[in-house]
């Protein structure tokens, strides 16, 4: 698979979306961009199987990200850290541009690593996720909300995941732009910024923004 290059900013909160009531609705029914026809709230789903996505847990490492998702090995690494951005409101977020790059057949050493309890000194980490997503089409005149599923040449999803780590329940508010060219980051900040806007709780700061690598270390 071809390198997915993005920018993207995420902010991480203790206590799934049930505990954070206002953030969920504001994630589902806020609507700054004008909507393709049909589209619905957005529809909660976890991973095929319930399977979590497995991480190899790199000590002191907060720029790069390894996990074993659905069968596939993922490698995910922050080419650049464009400091903490603020998008009005109060709200303040840690911006990056990352490339991932994703492998379905990899020899079978690759996949023993990330057996439950890890191997050679590696530990990994099993997260559960639950997760919806909504997508803003940057590629057209205007920007407009499409379904998740349609492709895109240029985008902006915007999602909301629930976590459980060790027992432990977190939840998760990101945008992810894409690709990650001067362009798309002109309509990230603005989509960033739209959506916001309306959000009436916060503001969100950037002691809770950080990277999955970051989180997964604290």
């Amino acid at each position: 698979m071809s390198p997915f290059a993005s920018i993207e900013t995420r902010w991480f909160f203790e206590g799934d979306s049930s505990r954070h009531p206002d953030l969920r609705l504001w994630f589902e029914s806020c609507r700054p961009f004008p909507r393709a026809a049909g589209l619905r709230i957005p529809e909660w789903t976890g991973r095929a199987g319930g399977a979590p996505d497995i991480y190899l847990i790199m000590p002191g490492c907060t720029d790069m990200g390894v996990k074993w998702r659905e069968g596939t090995l993922q490698i995910k690494g922050c080419v650049a850290d464009l400091g903490a951005r603020s998008f009005g409101g109060g709200h303040t977020g840690g911006v990056q541009r990352w490339i991932k790059w994703t492998y379905s057949e990899v020899p079978d050493a690759y996949r023993a690593l990330f057996e439950e309890n890890g191997v050679h000194g590696l530990e990994t980490a099993a997260v559960h996720k639950t997760r919806a997503l909504r997508m803003v089409n940057l590629g057209s005149a205007k920007p407009e909300e499409v379904a998740p599923g349609v492709s895109l040449e240029r985008g902006v999803g915007f999602e909301m995941t629930d976590l459980e780590l060790n027992g432990e329940r977190y939840c998760s508010v990101a945008f992810e732009a894409f690709p990650g060219d001067a362009t798309t980051e002109a309509g990230f900040n603005a989509a960033v910024t739209a959506f916001l806007a309306e959000l009436a709780v916060g503001p969100l700061g950037s002691d809770a923004s950080m990277s999955y690598p970051e989180w997964l270390r604290r």
